[in-house]
């Protein structure tokens, strides 16, 4: 999950708008670390979690970055617990906070049975009312929760908020019915969220809970208790041993320790000062693997790199106008520079082996969607040269770069600041063009600036990227409609793929979703809307004293509760 940047006293900014803004910034990755030191540890089975930064908030409600999101996992309970199955590449689930639900023979409801044994951290129970509450203030336009807007299954009044009365059903404090709108295509991702108490919010008017204190001490349902924060220093997490999933031989103790600087995070554990860190460097992965102490793995990647090219003329955008970009409003062009780049060299230079070139918008950890006969448009400068004379660009007057009447081949291509990675592949980039008679000028500015621009549609290129959502949806990024397709920073239209996206939302037996799916990856290729670069994966290293852990593509820390620590 990807929870929202709040401060203590956060000033209530519209959810669509931090929704928007925040998840551009998964073009910038957030590091994690952990681990444990000193002589206290071997009295508890403690794993200290190194992070760059602290934390803005402990609320389902309003978290939204990846740290929150780590957080919230393993303080608040959803209805199920979502199980990645690498094997196909799906989400699967198991009981949770529910042991068991019930479909209805046309899937317009579904009959949630909740366990006797589960408490909130203050020593209530949990309801069937904290479900109904919890919908209630996710989906109500005064909370500006992070869910908002996002339920369509459901009835709702005026498109946002959840209408309460069409949709629940209560059997008994245990045993609740959710009811969806008539032609919907539910799932349980539809009702899998956290859960809140509805006896500490239900204190606070809806226009109150952006500030309310129970966003920083909250009362939680999970595996672990919040039992300290410390600004700008350390999150202390305990296990709280009246939970149903509490184990007294595994860890009883996590803690979020925030260091801001990299390098440091990588001597802590070297040193044994942490024991986890995720987001390693590809280039500090060797040296991590000589220590005896330590193991690196790899999660397979549903990150990526691309290219953006703008289809429509910015300057005539910033006026309000609709016109075709000169340069990048052609596919072939777009196809011609894909061609001219070498992905297999900036790849092997900078991720090695912790990463593949990426052949679209897929990736190939979700297996039964991905499509595989899809080429990878080897480095070929010979036909893209071709391609640029075929349509009109060659340099007539021998100043090195390519023109088509009046308008030379260049532009600036943008990169955000800090970012070691895409400053490299920007130079190759820069450089394979050049070859090619095209000149790139690279243009680094500050991240937010960045962010505004892609917004904004400011920039003809940029060098960005996207973290794949889990379960995969494609519209914010490739949908033509700029409300539904908000990521869609290259204006890029096509029909035929705007039915296929809209097709994706209804009911649909996996075997028709997985052939859609084929078929937008294939529409995507011929297209060429950006260059996709590669995709890298997440390198995890850790102390080998931690036993029984397992890594999940749906978060770091899942299941930490089964964590063990060899003493």
């Amino acid at each position: 999950m990807i929870p929202v940047n709040r401060t203590i006293a956060p000033p209530k900014i519209p959810i669509s708008h931090l929704l928007k803004a925040i998840t551009l910034i998964t073009i910038t990755i957030i590091l994690f670390s952990s681990g444990c030191s000193g002589p206290e540890n071997s009295k508890k089975q403690r794993i200290v979690i190194g992070i760059q930064s602290d934390v803005q908030t402990i609320s389902p409600i309003y978290a939204f970055n990846i740290i929150e999101g780590h957080l919230i996992d393993l303080l608040f309970l959803k209805p199920a617990m979502e199980i990645w199955n690498d094997s196909l590449g799906v989400i699967e689930f198991a009981p949770m906070l529910a042991e068991k639900w019930e479909w209805n023979a046309d899937s317009s409801s579904i009959t949630l049975y909740l366990r006797n044994n589960i408490y909130w951290s203050d020593g209530d129970p949990v309801t069937a009312d904290d479900i109904i509450f919890s919908f209630d203030i996710y989906s109500d336009p005064k909370v500006e929760s992070r869910f908002l807007g996002q339920f369509i299954n459901f009835n709702t009044i005026d498109g946002l908020q959840i209408d309460i009365d069409k949709t629940f059903n209560v059997i008994s404090p245990r045993v609740l019915t959710i009811n969806f709108k008539e032609g919907a295509s539910p799932s349980l991702m539809d009702i899998n969220l956290e859960i809140v108490p509805k006896h500490i919010w239900s204190e606070y008017s809806r226009e109150e809970i952006s500030q309310a204190k129970t966003n920083f001490e909250p009362v939680t349902s999970g595996p672990f208790k919040l039992t300290k924060w410390e600004r700008e220093s350390q999150i202390s997490l305990e296990i709280d041993s009246s939970s149903f999933l509490f184990n007294p031989e595994n860890i009883n103790e996590i803690i979020f320790k925030v260091i801001p600087d990299y390098k440091s995070r990588i001597t802590q554990l070297k040193t044994g000062a942490i024991d986890l860190l995720d987001n390693v460097k590809s280039e500090d992965a060797a040296e991590l693997k000589s220590f005896d102490e330590l193991k690196v793995v790899s999660l397979r990647g549903r990150d990526y790199d691309y290219i953006g090219w703008n289809h429509i003329d910015p300057k005539e955008y910033q006026k309000s106008k609709i016109a075709p970009n000169k340069i990048f409003s052609s596919p072939q062009i777009r196809k011609a520079l894909t061609l001219a780049v070498n992905r297999e060299e900036i790849l092997q230079s900078f991720i090695g082996e912790f990463g593949e070139v990426c052949k679209g918008p897929v990736s190939p950890m979700f297996k039964i969607y991905f499509n595989d006969s899809i080429p990878s448009d080897s480095y070929i400068p010979v036909k893209a040269k071709e391609i640029l004379k075929q349509n009109g660009w060659s340099d007539t007057d021998n100043d090195g770069i390519v023109e088509k009447g009046d308008t030379e081949f260049k532009f600036d291509i943008y990169i955000n600041s800090g970012n070691p990675r895409r400053s490299y592949v920007a130079n190759v980039i820069k450089n394979n063009l050049k070859a090619m008679g095209v000149e790139a000028n690279i243009q680094v500015i500050e991240t937010s600036t960045f962010v505004d621009g892609l917004r904004n549609r400011n920039y003809d290129a940029w060098l960005a990227g996207w973290t794949i959502p889990i379960p995969i949806d494609l519209n914010p990024f490739w949908n033509s409609n700029q409300e539904t397709g908000f990521l869609n920073f290259s204006t890029y239209k096509n029909t035929e793929l705007d039915k296929f996206l809209i097709r994706l939302q209804e009911r649909l037996p996996e075997s028709e979703k997985t052939l859609i799916y084929k078929k937008i990856q294939k529409i995507i290729y011929n297209d060429e809307p950006v260059t996709f670069l590669y995709w890298f994966d997440n390198i995890v290293a850790y102390n080998q004293r931690i036993t029984k852990i397992k890594f999940s593509m749906l978060g770091l820390v899942k299941n930490a509760w089964e964590w063990k620590v060899d003493r």
